[in-house]
């Protein structure tokens, strides 16, 4: 695997320089899925400038001709393996804390490998919604601490869709950190199996004006900055200052020009205080020491900011005490 990354240029070293340096990281958005995921199909970096797909309307889909992957990060060949990886990569990478969803399942059984590093978190599949009674039990006996990853646009289907209202209500009196997904899916989401109902026009971080006027005191941030609408996002965090945002998926998937001009333009527009870092890690371990260094070249980001977006944002969002960022800082 990193003889794969490695042929990235600058990747190698840089990671490096965050794990010689031993400060913390807390990753944001962490999934416990199984290698079965995407059908254990390999992951293309951005790096590698991947063009948009083209597709004549009268083809069948294949996945195969979406673009070329020379330089693909292979799953895992089993869940244990995926957990494993996953955990040595955050341990290599510093990594203290990482908030992840899946089945719930899924995500005990990695909470109990590695306790005092997996935040658990409740994956909202509006298709098949716990009720809100389930909700409120569920985080009362600690199977979730975080109400994440928030699917709605997936399910086509608008945030602020009054069937959703009470369980923003139930995170906002439990003080339950809540992460919702607003940005791009799979390369021809249109055509690719299983997301035919995924909606671009629900990128539009607008869908949150309704909810957080109504529920101001939400602890809430946007999984991959509702990109590449960044216009739209600095308004929402202008506006709306407990919205926060995190830059999973983005810092390896995006090509790095599209993906450092949308993070430049948030940091510039004064938000570095509420940007948060994420790896988006699904099967594919290799890919959180990509996110890692896409941060740590950024010759634009000062060490403070770097500081900021790798531990002290998420740090603050989630409420962490003096002891455990002690204890972070510490280890």
């Amino acid at each position: 695997m990193r003889s794969i990354l490695c042929a990235v240029a600058l990747l190698c070293p840089a990671a490096g320089n965050a794990q010689r340096a031993g400060e913390p990281i807390i990753d944001m958005h962490l999934h416990a899925y199984a290698v079965g995921f995407a059908g254990g199909a390999p992951a293309c970096t951005g790096d590698q400038r991947p063009l948009q797909p083209t597709m004549d309307p009268l083809s069948q889909f294949n996945l195969a001709e979406l673009g070329e992957c020379p330089n693909a990060v292979m799953s895992p060949v089993s869940d244990a393996d995926n957990l494993a990886q996953t955990l040595a990569a955050l341990k290599r990478l510093n990594v203290r804390r990482a908030v992840t969803g899946d089945a719930l399942p899924n995500v005990a059984n990695w909470h109990a490998a590695a306790p005092t590093v997996i935040i658990p978190a409740l994956n909202f599949a509006p298709r098949d919604p716990v009720s809100v009674e389930e909700f409120r039990r569920l985080h009362k006996t600690g199977v979730f601490s975080v109400f994440a990853e928030v699917t709605t646009q997936y399910r086509g289907v608008r945030a602020d869709d009054p069937r959703w209202e009470p369980y923003f209500a139930l995170a906002e009196e439990l003080d339950i950190p809540v992460g919702i997904h607003f940005g791009e899916g799979p390369p021809a989401a249109a055509r690719f199996p299983g997301y035919g109902t995924y909606r671009a026009s629900l990128t539009s971080p607008f869908q949150l004006e309704k909810v957080l006027h109504k529920h101001p005191k939400l602890r809430i941030y946007v999984m991959h900055y509702g990109s590449p609408l960044v216009d739209e996002m600095i308004a929402m965090m202008f506006t709306h200052p407990n919205l926060y945002v995190d830059i999973a998926g983005n810092n390896w998937l995006s090509p790095p020009t599209q993906f450092h001009d949308h993070l430049k333009r948030m940091v510039d527009a004064g938000f570095e205080k509420r940007i948060m870092f994420g790896s988006d890690q699904m099967i594919w371990p290799g890919v959180i020491e990509k996110a890692v260094a896409t941060i740590d070249t950024a010759t634009y980001l000062t060490k403070q900011q770097k500081r900021d977006i790798f531990y002290n944002n998420a740090a603050r969002f989630l409420r962490l005490t003096k002891d455990q960022i002690k204890a972070d800082h510490a280890r």
